[in-house]
């Protein structure tokens, strides 16, 4: 009798511990039943490891939860980890009619292999709020039906076939990127849009470690054939001659904000620079006297027109639509246009630009006085400090007088196609040189901004 009690006894304690350790539980969301496994009791970590029932979501929505609840226990878990294989569809997991929101919560940090593949009917995957997720490991997300992502700032990595084969349109890419391997999105075959232009340098092309091994490709091929790749400023050069990114070459963009005056300055360090449709390039060689006390100098400019391929490393003025987004082609080959005596000066980085012997300007709208070139702040034209990839005016203490000078933009651009040069100041030799504010006001002494001289806008 004693020695069968204590063999009870000894089962119920087993029994009892087991119960006391269980680290399963499971939780029904949306019509969907999630395993939950506890990977870390002391930080209340919890792995999602099985489901059941997600192809009869209702409604057609999964959210995984941002804190989940054992039974009989009033402190939440977090979700920290998926496993692998668990949604994959051609298990049974999803449904093929209807679309799907998948949902992630912010405390995710690993998604396993394989474990959303197959995913027909998932429509969105939100990822905005996985700050913590890393990586994205081969095949996550293989051969679906996603057409819309969002992926978190703080991913460094997304590996090989990751969101391959599915039915995206547009990718933004956070600026923490810093490995996007070989055929990550490929044959997306309504991809038309990857916009990269957060990211500061080009991404590794890596691919060791993927199940298939390395091959040279983008991340994108097969994508649609109109595909455009936002890229960094200045960037285009360096996309164009890395491993599989090369094989896109032809379909790197970059971007310039017009501001409301419809002009600012531009500089490329390491790319020439194709002036964009509807738009107009400007570089200054010269100031010539006009002769009279009361009107202004002329400045010698220089247009290019829309096509003109303009040399790395060259400061100029771009004209366009006033407060839009203005794409352009970089790192383009052809005839590159001559810029010899160009007076702007330009800057890849942000930095302060000064000389002896010299006086600097910006291009600046300044209140009352209007658009113009300007000594900048207390600086007194001694130097000028120039933002990343903006240009400012140079010009010999001998040619800097006190007396200003006119910019015919206008007039440039008309002979463009004929000299390239038009010296306004010689023209101007011998007329009565009357000018006129936007208003149609005469003006006797002009001072900053634009005005009408001889039925010319120019730019004081």
């Amino acid at each position: 009798m004693k020695r069968l009690f204590l063999i009870v006894l000894s089962l119920i304690v087993i029994f009892v511990a087991r119960a006391q350790v269980s680290t399963e539980f499971t939780q029904t969301i949306n019509g969907v039943t999630l395993t939950y496994n506890i990977i870390d009791q002391a930080n209340r970590h919890v792995e999602v490891t099985a489901q059941q029932n997600a192809n009869s979501l209702t409604p057609p929505i999964l959210t995984f939860p941002e804190a989940v609840y054992k039974p009989g226990e009033t402190e939440p878990y977090t979700i920290t980890k998926i496993a692998q294989a668990i949604f994959d569809g051609r298990w049974g997991s999803w449904g093929s009619t209807g679309t799907i929101t998948l949902t992630f919560p912010s405390s995710l940090e690993t998604i396993g292999h394989m474990a959303f593949a197959h995913a027909f009917g998932v429509d969105v995957v939100d990822l905005s709020k996985c700050t913590k997720l890393k990586e994205l490991i081969a095949l996550n997300f293989h051969r679906g039906t996603i057409t819309k992502l969002y992926l978190p700032e703080g991913i460094e990595k997304i590996g090989s076939w990751v969101f391959d084969h599915n039915l995206l349109k547009e990718i933004i890419i956070p600026s923490t990127i810093k490995i996007l391997e070989a055929g990550s999105f490929d044959s997306n075959q309504n991809l038309k849009v990857v916009d990269m232009r957060k990211v500061p340098v080009v991404p590794n092309q890596s691919t060791s470690g993927t199940i298939y091994g390395s091959y040279n490709s983008s991340p994108f091929p097969n994508a649609h054939p109109d595909l455009k790749i936002y890229v960094n400023t200045d960037l285009s050069a360096s996309y164009a001659t890395a491993t599989g990114w090369s094989n896109e070459i032809g379909k790197y963009v970059e971007t310039i904000d017009m501001n409301a005056s419809g002009y600012t300055t531009f500089y490329l360090e390491n790319e020439n620079f194709k002036v964009p449709d509807g738009c107009t390039a400007y570089i200054i060689t010269g100031v010539t006297p006009s002769g009279s006390l009361t009107v202004p100098d002329q400045a010698v400019v220089k247009a290019f027109t829309a096509g003109k391929i303009i040399p790395k490393q060259t400061g100029f003025i771009l004209q366009g639509t006033p407060n839009t987004t203005i794409e352009y082609r970089a790192a383009v080959t052809g005839i590159e246009e001559d810029v010899t005596g160009n007076l702007l000066v330009g800057t890849a980085t942000e930095r302060e630009i000064s000389g002896a012997g010299y006086k600097y300007y910006v291009l600046s709208n300044s209140g009352d006085q209007g658009l113009g070139f300007y000594k900048q702040g207390t600086r007194g034209g001694a130097s000028i400090k120039l933002k990343a990839h903006r240009a400012g005016l140079r010009l010999t203490e001998s040619i800097a007088r006190a007396k200003s000078f006119f910019i015919d933009f206008d007039a440039a651009r008309e002979n463009a196609n004929v000299a390239g040069i038009r010296n306004i100041g010689q023209e101007a030799e011998g007329r009565d040189n009357v000018i006129y504010d936007l208003q149609g006001r005469r003006v006797k002494n002009p001072t900053h901004g634009i005005y009408i001289i001889n039925g010319k806008k120019v730019i004081k």
